[in-house]
């Protein structure tokens, strides 16, 4: 065996940065021992940069615990892996084997744990460095708008929760993302945030995205927008964007 305590359900700790809010995400970590309870310390590998709540404890046989995981560096991360090439989200996690532990059941806080157990020579203790961090939210998305990058986004998308409905974040500044895209003429990231459930018609700053579309003559974006459910007014301006003279080849 070369675990004894498994990360649930990957080794990817989903941190959400979201305006005016925490920057945290969970993980799970369970016993694989089916007889022995089992010490776990689970620490960023760059102080100071994230917070595991607890951090470590006993785990009783087969049980499991939640822990929290918050960002706490100042500066905002770059894009869904974060520094992980530079191995500045990865953490260690230690696990040994602790016979005899006294566990209140399933799991004993960081009070029980004896720091010693991770140091001493007699004892097997096995340390997984796979875990990594990966960033999502509408603060990493509207960076990611912004800068263009469009799988980078997607890879936003997708390992965000659906019930976020991350295509329809909005900035600190109130701006969706759908406005973003549209305001820089990227029909392509526009494409991707419809494809990803973005609501066509979504006002942002007293706009929907078609208004702002028309409004910069942006005419393959409007007809993304109108072919996705967007509504329109019959406005002036939407009119000379859509004219045959003004569509795009």
């Amino acid at each position: 065996m070369d675990r004894l305590v498994i990360p649930e359900p990957t080794n990817e700790v989903v941190v959400r940065v979201e305006p005016g809010r925490p920057a945290k995400g969970e993980l799970t970590l369970r016993n694989a021992m089916h007889t022995m309870p089992v010490a776990f310390r689970l620490q960023p590998a760059v102080r100071g940069r994230f917070a595991v709540r607890p951090h470590t404890g006993i785990l009783a046989p087969l049980a499991a615990v939640t822990v929290e995981v918050l960002y706490m560096a100042s500066e905002a991360p770059d894009g869904p892996g974060g520094g992980g090439s530079r191995g500045e989200d990865a953490f260690l996690l230690h696990s040994v084997v602790a016979p005899g532990a006294s566990v209140r059941e399933p799991v004993s806080a960081l009070d029980s744990v004896n720091p010693e157990w991770f140091s001493a020579r007699k004892k097997q203790v096995f340390v997984d460095s796979g875990i990594r961090a990966s960033f999502v939210g509408a603060e990493v998305a509207a960076r990611l708008v912004a800068t263009g990058a469009v799988e980078a986004l997607r890879e936003v998308l997708d390992r965000s929760d659906p019930a976020w409905r991350a295509a329809d974040a909005e900035d600190e500044s109130g701006s969706t993302l759908l406005d973003l895209a549209v305001g820089l003429g990227r029909a392509d990231i526009v494409q991707v945030l419809l494809e990803y459930g973005a609501d066509a018609d979504k006002p942002s700053r007293g706009r929907t995205p078609l208004e702002i579309a028309a409004a910069s003559g942006e005419c393959l974006i409007a007809e993304l927008l109108l072919a996705n459910g967007a509504k329109h007014a019959g406005s002036d301006a939407l009119h000379v964007a859509l004219r045959p003279d003004t569509t795009m080849s």
